[in-house]
């Protein structure tokens, strides 16, 4: 198995809590595959969050020997939330349980957004190793931030599949909040740095 990164097992161990009560559950009586769906898609969810505040978060409060630790343990949580994801499919899959309706129901808005975004999470977890990242080099980065409309799809597949948008803002609205924030801090910076160059000049 290639090696994603330094973290302890006990790490991943936790990430894998819920999906071991789910898949338990599941074995125990598979009817409640449907009563998953959403609670895997959420977990997938609040992963690929937390993983992608860490580094507004740095941004916006600067170092911090807690946010260091989240930051070593990145691609570990980008790995779950791939990971929570297939679960997601499986669920649905399951629950489906006929592949005309499964390749009929693919074609609405509601569900290939979600197919879509499943497919960044897979191509970014596959990738999300040393040697990976050595044979990609600069591509590495670049398929790495597919994360922002992989981001956007699952907003809109959680949107149009609930009919409700209040659970997805609850989530999203934080990571909104924080990109703004890092995005004015970094305007402001080019802005005194532009100001600088321009007395020194």
């Amino acid at each position: 198995m290639l090696r994603l990164i330094n973290v302890h097992p006990f790490f991943w161990l936790v990430l894998a809590v819920p999906a071991l009560g789910m898949i338990a559950g599941f074995a125990q009586d598979p009817v409640t595959a449907f009563d998953l769906i959403h609670p895997s898609g959420e977990f997938s969810v609040r992963f690929m969050i937390i993983a992608m505040m860490i580094s507004p978060l740095r941004a916006v409060l600067g170092r911090r020997r807690w946010l260091d630790w989240l930051l070593a343990r990145r691609r570990a949580l980008g790995v779950a939330a791939c990971g929570y994801g297939v679960l997601h499919l499986a669920f649905y899959l399951y629950d489906m349980g006929d592949w005309a309706m499964i390749a009929e129901e693919a074609l609405i808005f509601s569900i290939w957004t979600g197919y879509a975004a499943l497919v960044i999470f897979i191509a970014m977890g596959l990738t999300s190793n040393n040697a990976s990242q050595r044979a990609l080099r600069a591509n590495w980065k670049r398929l790495q931030r597919l994360v922002y409309p992989a981001a956007l799809l699952i907003a809109l597949h959680w949107v149009y599949v609930d009919g409700e948008i209040m659970g997805m803002v609850v989530h999203f609205v934080p990571l909104l909040v924080l990109e703004t924030a890092r995005i004015i801090l970094m305007l402001k910076r080019r802005s005194v740095r532009g100001r600088k160059e321009a007395l020194t000049g």
